[in-house]
């Protein structure tokens, strides 16, 4: 079966996000005078960063590869098991008024 071209995944802002809770309890227990503040703050600069992460990663690996490459078969089909199993018959209920 072929793979799809294109699988989802999850936005890297919202895989940023996933570090929320964890970054509003930790400056909570930092910082409890400041805590609406701080954690408001946290989720702006984790979407900020999983916006520009990706963006920078990109650039730093240089140019993606070309998407109309040529991809060779394999030499062989993969091995198959035929296994013959007998044949069950199963005998009809009765009927139960």
């Amino acid at each position: 079966m072929a793979r799809d071209a294109r699988e989802w995944t999850v936005p890297a802002p919202l895989r940023a996000l996933m570090w929320w809770p964890a970054a509003a309890f930790v400056l909570v227990m930092v910082v409890p005078e400041a805590a609406a503040t701080s954690i408001a703050a946290s989720g702006v600069a984790l979407v900020a960063l999983g916006a520009v992460g990706p963006v920078v990663v990109r650039r730093l690996r240089g140019p993606a590869a070309v998407s109309g490459a040529v991809v060779e078969p394999p030499a062989q089909d993969p091995p198959t098991v035929e296994i013959e199993l007998p044949t069950v018959e199963i005998k009809p209920a009765r009927r139960v008024a």
